[in-house]
């Protein structure tokens, strides 16, 4: 079990070390065990000024070998329903600077917001994020942003490199951005105009990005 994970073991608000228990076991299940004692002061784990103004995740997507077969198989194992799936061709820029002309077929839930999005990408033979096979289909979080660019550049000021968006000179970002965070987590963020019904259909959406 990891290093302090707490178990509430009842209401009460009382915590015992590790140490505690084991020199007194019956003091399980009438407080709260915290493994691992931490001391010192707590980082600040939350930012009062995010980099990137959003609201929360419209959407998680995973990109698939096989559309049709994923979308079978949400439906037969979640009860998932897709809307009809749409097909576009952007040239993409990666991390790299390369510029590859791919083709994407996009499948959202009807069930959502908060929505599942499955990726289909050819070609799949070359190095792409969407590059996905039998065993791996990468994921990501997608939030709806105001001025994508403005947006995606303050991301990647913040640590998360931007690996592949829309190319259009002159843009360091257009429609979407896919982002790296820590371990290799995606995050996209997409332009409002080019996110689906449902997400910022009325001012006050918590799928949108707050007025500040």
């Amino acid at each position: 079990m990891p290093l302090g994970l707490v178990l509430m073991l009842s209401a009460s608000s009382a915590a015992v070390s590790t140490a505690e228990v084991a020199s007194n076991p019956q003091m399980v299940g009438t407080a709260a065990i915290t493994l691992g004692d931490r001391t010192g002061a707590e980082p600040a784990l939350l930012s009062s000024a995010p980099a990137v103004n959003v609201g929360l995740f419209y959407h998680t997507g995973y990109a698939v070998k096989n559309l049709d077969a994923a979308m079978i198989q949400f439906t037969n194992g979640l009860g998932i329903e897709w809307e009809p799936v749409r097909t576009a061709i952007f040239p993409v820029r990666l991390e790299d600077g390369q510029v590859l002309s791919l083709t994407f077929q996009v499948a959202f839930s009807k069930q959502g917001p908060p929505y599942i999005e499955l990726v289909h990408v050819e070609p799949q033979d070359q190095t792409h994020p969407w590059r996905a096979n039998e065993h791996k289909s990468p994921a990501h979080f997608g939030y709806a942003v105001d001025n994508l660019a403005a947006a995606s550049d303050a991301l990647a000021a913040a640590g998360f490199p931007r690996i592949a968006t829309v190319n259009v000179p002159g843009a360091s970002a257009t429609v979407f951005a896919y982002h790296e965070g820590p371990g290799g987590i995606i995050v996209e963020l997409v332009d409002r105009p080019f996110v689906p019904g449902g997400v910022c259909d009325s001012p006050d959406s918590p799928f949108c990005p707050p007025t500040v």
